[in-house]
């Protein structure tokens, strides 16, 4: 509650003063700063105060301060909020065709998100934000998603019968687990730990990267690396804010964007096995799925991807579909 007291009192102000300057935007996300979302976050800032010789500087809030990722969405497209970092996930409500990042095991590899990502379809995506008042930016890692749990190790589709896992509020992800035959909880990211910690969920679904920084460890004893969902964050901005700059500082937020996604790509998936590594060291359990069980879960929710690309549509996902396969 006080945290929206705060938010309001916040945009009050914005309206009151008229348009926010430039040179004191905002950046919010809900990560740690030490997350790779957070040195991206900050370098992104940087290199907007370098190339812009300090024009536009950007101050960043870590931890979800300025709100969940749903509300710093809607600060975003008011135009109370300059610039923040989210999931795609966040943006299905109103754009269905970014539930492409959300179906399960769609992408390969790291090769494949890129060829989809940084092609037409990752702009034509972009594009569709224009309606809700928000600019892409740049495409972000948010790494492959994992399954941890508290009860017992999953070393197959039979062990995750039952399971209460938390899920992102997005349908593709409930009728995904529910698939697989767990118990999906759609929470807020911010509301994870206590629910795992006072065992209203026994398990979550998350990359490695956020397992880490969270903590997980502390409350989750199993890891299992099934790989199931890459779903990128996005760099985004107020269509308010970004349209207040000049044509040429734009395109320099735009450069620096696109730099800032390079580096925090490399580092987030550096970071991947290492993370894997120091979880085993906390005490979690480690599995990795054989193939012939990875193929089981494939086949499970392949009547999941079927539904919904007809909802995201065919043309856009056969297309996507083309760029995996021309960039192997």
């Amino acid at each position: 509650m006080k945290k929206m007291l705060a938010m309001l009192a916040l945009a009050s102000a914005t309206l009151a003063s008229g348009p926010v300057l430039a040179q004191d935007a905002r950046l919010g996300y809900v990560p740690i700063e030490a997350h790779p979302v957070g040195q991206g976050s900050i370098r992104f800032a940087g290199l907007v105060a370098e190339k812009t010789n300090g024009r536009i500087t950007i101050e960043t809030f870590a931890n979800g301060v300025l709100g969940n990722e749903p509300q710093m969405q809607s600060s975003l497209q008011a135009g109370f909020l300059d610039v923040m970092v989210g999931p795609t996930s966040n943006l299905v409500g109103t754009i269905p065709q970014f539930l492409i990042f959300d179906l399960p095991f769609f992408f390969p590899d790291f090769e494949a998100v890129d060829a989809v990502t940084d092609g037409p379809v990752g702009d034509a995506l972009f594009a569709r934000l224009e309606e809700m008042g928000i600019v892409g930016l740049a495409y972000w890692d948010n790494g492959f998603r994992h399954m941890t749990n508290a009860l017992r190790p999953v070393e197959s589709v039979e062990d995750m019968a039952g399971l209460k896992i938390r899920v992102i509020p997005n349908p593709l992800f409930i009728a995904t687990f529910e698939a697989l035959g767990t118990n999906p909880v759609p929470l807020p990211y911010p509301e994870l730990y206590t629910a795992l910690e006072s065992g209203a969920v026994d398990a979550q679904e998350t990359p490695v990267g956020l397992i880490y920084a969270s903590k997980f460890y502390e409350v989750q004893d199993h890891l299992t690396l099934t790989g199931h969902v890459y779903t990128p964050y996005v760099l985004l901005a107020s269509k308010r804010w970004f349209d207040g700059l000049s044509a040429e500082d734009q395109a320099l937020v735009r450069e620096a964007a696109q730099e800032s996604a390079e580096y925090q790509r490399g580092l987030s998936r550096n970071d991947a096995e290492r993370l894997t590594g120091l979880l085993a060291e906390q005490g979690m359990e480690i599995t990795r799925l054989p193939e012939s069980e990875m193929e089981t879960l494939r086949t499970r929710v392949a009547p999941v991807v079927e539904r919904f690309t007809e909802t995201i549509g065919t043309d856009l996902v056969s297309q996507a579909r083309e760029a995996i396969a021309a960039g192997r």
